[in-house]
């Protein structure tokens, strides 16, 4: 047809863009999670070459696993594991030699392991894995699923994937070359941080990410109370992680090797209280048709944690005081004394003395639980760890969904500016709505500002709009409406069924565009005379 661009020039011309992409992400020394995932990514969408995986051995066990993907949820990655020799994976990493699966359904080799068949097309598929090399040594396998009913020579496909592979290698070589060039940096300096470490515990080593000196100070009192059963009062804000803290302790003591139990004394009824605390025999009220064990025989040995103990009403503090000073308990219903070992951790965001001189909470209870506190620092005490925190969530956010979000360095501003009242409770659930609705990879300032307003944190200047208009940046996540139906339907032909293009066109994602379809009975819009890349979607 006169306007309509040749099918093989088109198809040189993604493989062009996705070569320089991928150039692009080599010079820019991405790290290999970023670069290999996006490599990955562009091979689906541009080319078509599905759930892309790269396989990797794991440097202890020498047991192959999926350590890149695209396309793969988390089980499929997880079950992603494979013995020297095992299936084809296990093949071509031996070998080194590159294999073609021409159809999974008719090769016994072919395992099916981590993407189950039925959630493939039921059309002919291939699946292909390569070697990958760095300096002429098999270091992993890149892998792909691809639908035989492609126009695009297999031929035009291998080569195209071997250059993949290659590039793939070369970012592995240049990471190794950056760890190289930064060891030297990193032993002259080993000295003086094991000197800063004896003074200061790591708070790496606690499990928590940060370097305020406000929270050094918390974790250099958790270290040295740790090894001993006081009783300790965690100080803080709602919001700054002291159930973590809690658990590191817990983690740390010689008790790590028995149950952490948390209560959360804010949401538990008072009529329950004290079963959920010390249980109760069959029979002890209406409904007790079975024995339960309480909290604190379920944490013998262990640590019980309880959480917003401000919270906890008069009658249970008169019975917790004397499970503190004589360290047995006794179950509702019950005719004896149950000796119990437990090490108590408290929480709390309120100030307890008022609460005590308000007569809502006990002195003599107060004085028991008060032996070791400490102040947890909000967010707002600690900006320089804003940074920190937030590749850290970046990086567990887009493990778990799946994207590949960073931030440039104005967003990442707007973010280490902002107060905190939520404290990183808050910080963590921004950084999860950015990844999940932005459209692009890199988040600038007015999104993080967009969400931050959003958010109702702040309130915008006077000159702006009551309401934060919502940038082109983010997801729009309105209702389906009927109106949709027409342009969609275009946007569909327009581009040949390929729903890739048509929700890039229409400002949504394919996620988006399948659910509109779905809801608007528009399956009819998909049809057309022969196979296209669209359907590689669905691989």
């Amino acid at each position: 047809m006169p306007g309509t661009p040749n099918t093989d020039e088109s198809l040189i011309a993604q493989e062009q863009l996705l070569l320089r992409e991928s150039v692009r992400l080599l010079g820019r020394g991405a790290s290999p999670d970023t670069a290999i995932r996006e490599m990955l990514h562009l091979l689906s969408e541009l080319v078509g070459l599905n759930r892309g995986r790269v396989v990797l051995p794991d440097a202890d066990t020498g047991e192959l696993r999926i350590r890149h993907a695209y396309g793969l949820t988390c089980h499929e990655v997880a079950r992603g594991r494979y013995r020297l020799g095992e299936g084809i994976t296990g093949q071509v990493m031996r070998t080194g030699e590159t294999l073609i699966v021409q159809d999974i359904d008719n090769e016994p080799g072919y395992l099916a392991r981590a993407v189950d068949r039925r959630s493939l097309p039921p059309e002919t598929v291939s699946y292909i894995a390569l070697p990958i090399r760095v300096e002429r040594r098999v270091t992993g396998v890149l892998g792909v699923h691809r639908l035989r009913s492609r126009k695009r020579s297999l031929g035009d496909d291998l080569q195209l994937l071997r250059t993949m592979a290659e590039l793939i290698g070369q970012v592995f070589r240049l990471h190794q070359l950056i760890e190289r060039r930064t060891a030297a940096l990193t032993a002259e300096n080993q000295q003086l941080r094991a000197a800063l470490q004896e003074q200061h515990p790591h708070a790496a080593a606690w499990g928590i990410v940060g370097e305020a000196p406000a929270l050094m100070a918390a974790l250099r009192q958790l270290d040295q109370v740790a090894p001993t059963d006081a009783t300790v009062m965690l100080l803080g804000e709602s919001g700054t992680g002291k159930e973590l803290f809690a658990r590191a302790l817990h983690l740390h003591s010689p008790r790590r090797d028995r149950p952490f139990v948390k209560v959360n004394c804010a949401a538990i009824p008072e009529s329950l209280f004290e079963a959920e605390l010390f249980g109760h025999e069959k029979g002890a009220f209406t409904g007790a048709s079975t024995q339960r064990i309480g909290r604190f025989e379920q944490a013998d040995g262990g640590t019980l944690f309880l959480d917003e103990i401000g919270d906890l009403p008069l009658p249970v503090q008169v019975k917790l005081l004397r499970v503190l000073q004589e360290r047995v308990i006794e179950r509702l219903g019950g005719r004896g004394e149950r000796p119990v070992d437990v090490r108590i951790v408290t929480a709390t965001h309120c100030d307890l003395m008022a609460l005590v001189q308000a007569g809502r909470f006990r002195l003599d209870l107060f004085y028991r639980l008060n032996v070791i506190p400490i102040r947890l620092p909000a967010l707002r005490e600690r900006p320089d760890d804003i940074k920190l925190l937030v590749q850290h969530f970046l990086s567990q956010l887009n493990q778990r969904h799946q994207r590949n979000v960073l931030l440039d360095p104005a967003a990442l501003a707007r973010l280490v500016a902002h107060p905190w009242p939520g404290n990183i409770r808050q910080l963590y659930n921004v950084v999860e709505r950015l990844v999940l609705l932005s459209h692009r990879d890199e988040v600038d300032e007015a999104t993080a500002h967009w969400v931050l307003q959003a958010e109702g944190g702040t309130t915008p200047p006077l000159h702006e709009a009551t309401t934060p208009t919502m940038p082109s940046s983010i997801r729009s996540y309105d209702h389906v409406q009927a109106h949709e139906r027409e342009a969609i339907t275009q946007a569909l032909r327009g581009h040949g069924g390929n729903k890739s293009r048509a929700a890039q066109a229409l400002g949504l994602t394919l996620r988006q565009l399948n659910y509109r379809i779905q809801v608007l009975g528009l399956r009819e819009a998909l049809a057309t005379p022969r196979k296209t890349r669209a359907d590689i979607n669905n691989v």
